[in-house]
């Protein structure tokens, strides 16, 4: 496979900071994202130090912050033009109901919202270099439900809930990435049960040590470019079947309409 230029999002720590290792130690150029600086260069000195490779480069911004994250696509288009794959891992599990800045439920906004708003920005540049796009979902999106006057727990919440919603709309967002007028190669996959911070602020569970997660996801990218894979949802390798929410086009029609109507401000 040839040496790929990818940005993580989320990779100071968790499967997003393992996956970086994992594609690092292959050769490919990783790029760092995170949201406090200290933490962006402990995870650049950690994965140097684990794989004898200095990431291509790292950007900082807080995903509560729409601003910010425009503005690191806009970094990531400047900057490194050569990127041709985007991983969208970033992610929270909220267990009160909190609102970010511009006002969106913060769950929704971070793990959904933000991540619709960098591949839009950085879309062109994908196109360009032939590239793709993984969103990280969860098996938990086969529990969610989408109701436009419920989007962000508006008449009930539960910080489940809105986890399980936020990964469906992740799966939407891919199949709908795939298709249409100006397809971008889009997937996404189901990491598995991995023992991060956010599986331990939803769950009384274990998990698997963060270095299986990285390689779920850096397996996955394989398979995807083996099988030339495109709007596919990975579980343990493979494509599966996700939830008929999400194989609805009127549905994510819906969807995708709600959100420009969010995103409406932002040149894209």
């Amino acid at each position: 496979m040839k040496q790929l230029t990818l940005c993580i999002t989320g990779s100071t720590d968790g499967i997003g900071l393992a996956a970086a290792k994992r594609f690092a130690m292959a050769g490919h150029r990783v790029i760092v994202h995170g949201r406090i600086a200290s933490r962006i260069l402990v995870a650049c000195a950690d994965i140097l130090r684990s794989t004898g490779s200095e990431p291509l480069g790292a950007l900082e911004a807080d995903f509560t912050d729409l601003d910010a994250v425009y503005a690191m696509g806009k970094e990531l288009c400047e900057h490194y033009s050569g990127i041709d794959l985007l991983i969208n891992n970033a992610g929270v599990y909220m267990p009160r109901r909190t609102f970010v800045p511009e006002g969106y439920e913060t769950t929704f906004s971070v793990n959904y919202l933000a991540h619709v708003l960098l591949t839009n920005v950085v879309k062109p540049v994908l196109l360009a270099n032939g590239g793709s796009v993984l969103n990280v979902s969860s098996v938990d999106h086969h529990s969610a439900v989408f109701d436009p006057s419920n989007m962000q727990g508006e008449r009930s919440w539960s910080g489940y809930d809105a986890y399980a919603r936020s990964k469906l709309f992740n799966i939407m967002f891919t199949i709908d990435s795939a298709g249409g007028a100006d397809p971008l190669r889009s997937n996404s996959l189901d990491p598995g049960v991995i023992a991060t911070k956010l599986l331990h602020a939803g769950w009384s569970l274990g998990g698997d040590d963060v270095s299986q997660g990285g390689e779920e996801v850096y397996e996955t990218v394989m398979e995807i470019a083996r099988g030339g894979c495109n709007g596919e949802y990975f579980e343990n390798l493979r494509p599966a079947r996700c939830s008929s929410v999400a194989g609805d086009a009127t549905i994510r029609q819906e969807l995708a309409e709600l959100t420009g109507e969010m995103l409406s401000r932002f040149e894209i």
